[in-house]
Parts: structure tokens; C-alpha cells; sequence
């Protein structure tokens, strides 16, 4: 008797607390079809995030992005984000090398690809000339970086938006190496920018996009304990709904079932390594390809497309009509 109206009270503490979120999970394998994806409407946003692609069109590189037009003709497309490793293995010396012809302009020169691109960079990239990727910038009108760190904002609907923060995770890494202890967290330019501009944003959603892993199941590089220790507490107090990234080479769903944030792997864009699962992991697979995103005033829906244009997983966040953080 004792343990049923124990198991009553749980239930009821439970139903109590699942009445207060102002935000709901829906996790499933959808119909792995393509035309299962409706068209897209003037009050949604559409991306792609696209990682560790840079690879002058050889490995899969080519077929991802003929994949990344399949989509784009077939549902629609407002910009892509990449989450580094845009130059595969030694970066790129200048904003007017040969690298950009061979392993962007070349490849991805479709007019269904034809949208705003927006970059951060990866260990790969630091190898090279950083400054590079951002002078490009003047250059190629669709390709848009700022800095080496930035943010930018899309509307969704007629009252809401996105924020994304875009993140130069390698400088963090060399950053921690110096300030290891969280005292001195906000002497690092990057991360006190970061802080302040979370702490500020009054947007619908959040998605932080950066180049290494915070969650990882893969036994190349797993989780970065630099990038946990500086940006989880973060990612934790101000509710940030996404954080994408790439540096391990699979298709990886985290999430720390405590917190709010779901941690997306998406390095995908050329070739891939073997991954497992681990106690973090909603899902994960070795197969090459990206992330498609239709957002919403309301939801955000997620893809994993593989490079033979199928659909492979599929996640959803919904929140409440004018929930802001």
C-alpha cells in the first residue's frame, strides 16, 4: 500500500512539473522520405549546417552537395551555416587563392545554392590564414563572416526570430590552455562577448554553432573538455536550444537529459570516421551528409540528410506561442 501511494504522489509531482514546461520534446524516425518535407512558406526559415566539407570536391564532398540541392529544389532554402573545417587539411592562404575555386566555388555552384552563407571556423581552417576566410567575405557576396566571431539574427514569422551565435571554438581551446580556472573566464574577449551577448538575447531561439564537440560519442575526438567546461554553464543558464558543431566526422543527437540544450554533430560534409553511443546519445550514425532546419514561430524541426538524398533521422523542439526566453 505504502509503495503505490508513493508511486501515485510521483506521478502526480510529475504531472504537475510536465504542466509548467513551456516547451515539449518530439523525438522520432520519421518516414525516411524526402517528400515527406512540405514545401516551405514565407513566415519559415530553412537552412543547412554543413561541416567539415572543405575537400576540393574529392571523398563525398560533391555528392553532399548535390544532395544539398536535391533538398533545396525539392523544399526550399534560406542560407546555410557551416561549423567548420571549411578548408581541408592545412586551411587557405589568401582570400584569393585557388582553394576557393576548387573547393567552394566550384562545387557548390548551383543556383538552388545560391543563398547567404554563414561560416565559422575549425582547427583546419586555423592552419591556414583565418583572416583569409573573412576577407572572402568582400569578395563573394554570399559568403558572410564577419570575424573570426559573430552573431546574426533571421525572422521567423511575423514577431519572432533566431539568434545565432557563431563561435571560433579553436581560439577557445588555446584560450582555456591560459585560463583554466572559470574565475578568469571573462578575461577571454570571445567568451565574455559570448556571455553578454546570451544574457541579452531576448529572441525566440538560440542556436550556437562552433567547430568542436561538447557531447561526442566517437572515439576519434569525444567530448572537448575545454569547450564543456567554458560553455555548458552557459549553454545551461540561458536556455540556448541548439548547440551544432562538427570536428568528429558522424551524424551524432546529444542531449543531457537534466538541461535544455540539444547538442547536434554534423561533420559530415566529406567523409566519415565510426561512431558509437554513449549516455548522452539520442542517435547517431556514420554516414556522410548534413543537417537541414525548417524553423518555425513556434518549432524547430531537424533533418540528417545523407549524401544519397535520403532522410535519416529526424528531431523536433516546440515551444508555447510567445514563450521568449
Amino acid at each position: 500500500m505504502f509503495k503505490l501511494k508513493s508511486y501515485l504522489l510521483l506521478f502526480s509531482l510529475s504531472t504537475v512539473l510536465l504542466s509548467c514546461m513551456d516547451f515539449y520534446f518530439e523525438n522520432k524516425n520519421p518516414d525516411l522520405q524526402l517528400s515527406a518535407i512540405p514545401r516551405k512558406d514565407s513566415t519559415e526559415q530553412r537552412f543547412i549546417v554543413l561541416s567539415d566539407w572543405g575537400f576540393n570536391g574529392g571523398l563525398d564532398q560533391k555528392r553532399v552537395a548535390d544532395a544539398m540541392v536535391y533538398i533545396s529544389e525539392q523544399a526550399g532554402l534560406n542560407f546555410i551555416v557551416t561549423a567548420g573545417d571549411n578548408f581541408q587539411y592545412s586551411g587557405v592562404p589568401s582570400s584569393t587563392d585557388t582553394l576557393w575555386k576548387l573547393n567552394y566555388e566550384n562545387v557548390y555552384n548551383d543556383s538552388a545554392l545560391n543563398v547567404s552563407w554563414y561560416p565559422v571556423l575549425g582547427n583546419h581552417d586555423h592552419y591556414g590564414n583565418t583572416q583569409a576566410e573573412i576577407d572572402y567575405s568582400i569578395l563573394n557576396p554570399k559568403w558572410h563572416m564577419a570575424s573570426a566571431y559573430y552573431s546574426f539574427k533571421k525572422a521567423v514569422g511575423n514577431n519572432d526570430s533566431i539568434l545565432f551565435v557563431m563561435l571560433d571554438t579553436q581560439s577557445l581551446v588555446e584560450e582555456y590552455a591560459l585560463h583554466p580556472d572559470s574565475s578568469e573566464f571573462d578575461s577571454i574577449p570571445q567568451y565574455k562577448w559570448m556571455k553578454n551577448t546570451l544574457k541579452n538575447n531576448t529572441t525566440k531561439w538560440t542556436i550556437v554553432v562552433g567547430h568542436h564537440t561538447l557531447y561526442s560519442a566517437s572515439a576519434f575526438h569525444g567530448d572537448t573538455p575545454e569547450i564543456k567546461a567554458m560553455l555548458k554553464p552557459l549553454l545551461d543558464k540561458y536556455k540556448t536550444d541548439f548547440y551544432i558543431c562538427g570536428h568528429d566526422h558522424h551524424f551524432e543527437h546529444a542531449r543531457d537529459i537534466a538541461n535544455y540544450t540539444d547538442y547536434i554533430v554534423t561533420g559530415t560534409g566529406g567523409y566519415v570516421r565510426p561512431v558509437g553511443s554513449n549516455a548522452h546519445t539520442v542517435f547517431s550514425i556514420s554516414k556522410t551528409g548534413f543537417s537541414y532546419f525548417i524553423a518555425k514561430p513556434n518549432s524547430l524541426k531537424m533533418f540528417f540528410v545523407g549524401s544519397d538524398k535520403k532522410l535519416i533521422y529526424t528531431y523536433e523542439k516546440k515551444k508555447l506561442p510567445d514563450n521568449h526566453r
